[in-house]
């Protein structure tokens, strides 16, 4: 048989033969319906948002863009977009207005027309099918302030929030026990911010339930307990610590705040340590005393060039790591004395090592009127200052550079500013050294780590420079820093001019191009002081009236610092000073 004849005799017109119409023609119609269907439904939704399609919760299918927009508009307004949520029967409000909520309808409503015109013809088919059998819910387009609301949030959460207590070891009236261990309660970031978002994306502000979990304290009085016998007997006799000629005695209570009972993270057993925030403390305390911060002079210079520089001195520095064993030693073990170790800081002869070239920066400041005490202890202060070396990238902290300012090293009594009232107290005068040396590294661009302003305003601060430019420091909580972030040393140098009642300190590095502008201070709400008190005196003869306390207006100070170093802006600084109204003081004699 010849092939190519059996191929020839399969002609279209034989195939179409052997089909049965009858059995296809149902096919046929299935397919010219579904055709004319997707023709019509194309046709009517072309500038329609497809059907079942809901935008935060609202049915917008089959809707033009005008109509959608114009529905949730319409459903916007109905809303108070107050979102509440409620622990037990406290409730908090976050309103709309103060975390700056805003829907935008527009994007919303692109949002909904984008859905089945994807250019993705299976996900387009999917997608229309089932907007006609099941709802298609998009969250709405919507901005809000993160910063605000995270605000909103923290307080909540200082408010919800409860750390769990451990039971420690308490000393009363002389007998050692422990305290009762308790529960705390933490809310669940995540799923409390997931919250709010979906009731952003549903436009829904009801009430819902803070979601929180229980923790667990970590030391149960029961292992507490175990434990008390031992500690009774760690605290009995009290620790000697020597430096030199220097000597130190911790009680019974002090030992008592540096035990500590933990769980060991391997074997999840209750142990005895050091406090660490308390050994930071006491190290703190002690470095105070003994610390020594290597120490420079600039002897001469050529304008700003620094043409001979020395160094006086070299620095010591408590060896805490050394410290911290002997001590855990000493209170677990053998209840030995324990010898302070410092180590040498910068124990170099090389002077060129330190870069110090050319000066940087510096400020000055005038206190015309003080006390002889005040000037004699803003003097000291600024000797004990003068000569620091502060290496690259080190904090430099007054408090560490003048030392313990009290009697015992040689500060006099002078007025300073404690418990709302104007008193005479030790050191006061040394705010007029860490007011000058403030002005110094603002002048030179360094970066300021740490300022306090004073409670009100000084007279002395503002005898060369406008209200704003002083800093406060009071041991050991108000202290003033900078940070060397240039790469090579920056020596502080102060220089006292008693004749001329001034103080300046000087700042001398590596200049490395930084340019800084520093604004004019805005002063703003400025209120006059209280009325003045009259407090009866017995010390005073009758009659006599002194003032001990002076009145002086309150006002709040902001000015800016930008650093540049050539196009580059380092920092932008916004340093703002909020003084309170101060009210004279006037003592009444009432002595016959």
């Amino acid at each position: 048989m010849n092939p190519l004849k059996k191929v020839t005799n399969l002609s279209l017109p034989n195939i179409f033969k052997n089909i049965n119409i009858g059995k296809i023609r149902p096919y046929v119609y299935s397919f010219y319906i579904i055709l004319i269907v997707s023709i019509f439904y194309n046709l009517y939704y072309g500038r329609r948002i497809i059907p079942g399609v809901s935008v935060a919760g609202i049915n917008v299918g089959g809707m033009t863009f005008d109509k959608a927009e114009e529905s949730l508009l319409e459903k916007e307004s109905q809303v108070s977009k107050n979102l509440s949520f409620k622990k037990g029967s406290t409730v908090f409000l976050i309103r709309g207005d103060e975390i700056e909520l805003e829907y935008d309808w527009e994007s919303s409503v692109v949002s909904a027309f984008e859905i089945g015109r994807s250019g993705n013809f299976l996900i387009d088919t999917k997608d229309k099918i089932l907007g006609l059998f099941k709802n298609i819910n998009i969250p709405a387009s919507y901005t809000y302030d993160e910063d605000s609301l995270g605000i909103k949030i923290s307080v909540v959460k200082n408010e919800i929030n409860v750390e769990p207590k451990n039971s420690t070891f308490v000393k009363t009236d002389g007998k050692l026990s422990t305290s009762e261990s308790s529960e705390g309660l933490k809310i669940l970031e995540e799923d409390f911010y997931e919250n709010i978002i979906n009731s952003f994306d549903r436009m829904e502000f009801s009430d819902f339930d803070i979601p929180v979990e229980v923790v667990e304290p970590e030391i149960k009085k029961s292992e507490a307990d175990n434990f008390l016998s031992i500690v009774e007997g760690l605290v009995l006799k009290n620790l000697e610590i020597n430096f030199g000629d220097k000597k130190w005695i911790l009680d019974s209570d002090r030992i008592l705040a540096l035990i500590e009972i933990y769980k060991d993270e391997k074997d999840a057993k209750a142990k005895l340590r050091l406090n660490n925030s308390e050994l930071k403390k006491l190290s703190g305390d002690l470095a105070l005393e003994v610390n020594q911060s290597p120490r420079g002079k600039v002897v001469s210079t050529d304008g700003d060039k620094v043409t001979e520089f020395k160094i006086i001195s070299e620095g010591k520095e408590l060896d805490e790591n050394k410290f911290k064993n002997d001590l855990h030693s000493s209170i677990f073990n053998n209840r030995e004395k324990v010898t302070l170790t410092v180590n040498i800081v910068n124990d170099s002869n090389d002077k060129n090592k330190y870069g110090i070239v050319a000066l940087i920066g510096e400020g000055t400041s005038h206190y015309a009127g003080s006390i002889k005490s005040r000037v004699h202890n803003l003097t000291l202060a600024a000797e004990n200052t003068s000569g620091v070396l502060v290496p690259p990238g080190a904090i430099y902290s007054m408090n560490d550079s003048v030392g313990p300012i009290d009697f015992q090293h040689g500060f006099q009594s002078a007025y300073i500013i404690k418990g709302g009232r104007t008193v005479l107290g030790e050191g006061g005068g040394v705010c007029q050294t860490s007011t000058t040396l403030f002005r110094a590294v603002l002048n030179s661009g360094l970066p300021v780590i740490s300022r306090y302003p004073h409670a009100y305003r000084v007279g002395y601060y503002e005898q060369d420079l406008p209200v704003g430019f002083d800093a406060a420091v009071f041991q050991p909580s108000w202290d003033f820093k900078f940070k060397n972030d240039t790469e090579a040393y920056i020596l502080v140098q102060s220089y006292a001019n008693i004749e001329e009642n001034s103080l300046t300190f000087k700042l001398y590095g590596t200049p490395d191009g930084r340019k800084v502008e520093i604004s004019d201070p805005v002063v703003s709400g400025q209120t006059p002081p209280p009325e003045p008190v009259y407090e009866d005196d017995p010390t005073l003869p009758k009659g006599v009236v002194q003032q001990v306390d002076y009145a002086v207006w309150g006002a709040t100070s902001t000015f800016t610092r930008t650093v540049k170093k050539g196009d580059e802006v380092l920092y932008n600084d916004t340093f703002t000073s909020k003084y309170q109204p101060w009210r004279a003081v006037y003592k009444v004699g009432t002595k016959e």
